[in-house]
């Protein structure tokens, strides 16, 4: 365990606790089914691959201010539709709005969520910071049993911006009352949660499940939640 003592906790939602590759997958398999992708050639593993590049792509014009949310959402889908020779933007909206409802319905955890935050709640306060879209990020956390556990969630919505910007982590050290010396950033994204907090004065844990490369510079890394015991 680390000598320095902490008292405020942030942690990301999106593939650090609620599980967004398996739940977005599950739900895109609910959407291949309904609007027959089967029946048209196309694969489960190809619509997953190219809606992933596009959505990555438009989540990145919505960080940099280039597009309106509203945009991000639909024009993924379209992008998409086009690539794979159905350039259909009645079909992108309508799975948009079949996405979102589907995938906020998910409850996958990842693995050692609910022990790790058991574990955490009686020492620290926790909060949640999210890049997400508020109507679809409290959904998530309320159906997936995760509300219980925070003192308060931040948006990037509430914000006015978004991870990695300094602007978002200042936010979120004033509106849950902490100083950045004695809290502690936990997050999946190397850029957007771990380069951020680090901007802000805020010591990080890189959740890196899988190993990936990366050319930030955390206070910790890990691989498992239950690493988190050992430092805090």
């Amino acid at each position: 365990m680390t000598e320095k003592t902490y008292r405020s906790v942030f942690f990301d939602l999106d593939n650090t606790l609620w599980d967004f590759t398996s739940n977005s997958s599950a739900a895109f398999g609910i959407l291949y089914k309904k609007y027959g992708f089967d029946e048209k050639g196309i694969s489960l593993e190809d619509l997953l691959r190219v809606y992933h590049h596009y959505n990555d792509l438009m989540w990145e014009e919505y960080r940099q201010g280039r597009i309106e949310k509203e945009l991000l959402r639909w024009k993924r889908f379209f992008l998409t539709l086009q690539e794979l020779g159905l350039p259909d933007e009645q079909l992108a909206r309508k799975m948009d709005e079949d996405y979102i409802s589907t995938s906020r319905q998910m409850t996958g955890l990842i693995e050692g969520t609910t022990e790790i935050l058991d574990y955490l709640k009686a020492k620290y306060a926790l909060y949640l910071l999210t890049n997400g879209f508020n109507e679809v990020q409290f959904t998530k956390i309320r159906n997936s049993g995760l509300e219980p556990y925070f003192r308060k969630v931040i948006t990037s919505e509430m914000a006015g911006a978004l991870k990695p910007h300094l602007r978002f982590f200042e936010y979120a050290l004033q509106q849950t009352g902490s100083q950045a010396g004695n809290s502690i950033m936990i997050g999946d994204d190397a850029e957007t949660d771990i380069r951020g907090a680090m901007a802000a004065g805020i010591d990080t844990v890189l959740f890196n499940p899988r190993g990936k490369a990366h050319e930030t510079h955390p206070t910790y890394e890990i691989r498992k939640l239950e690493e988190l015991k050992n430092i805090l």
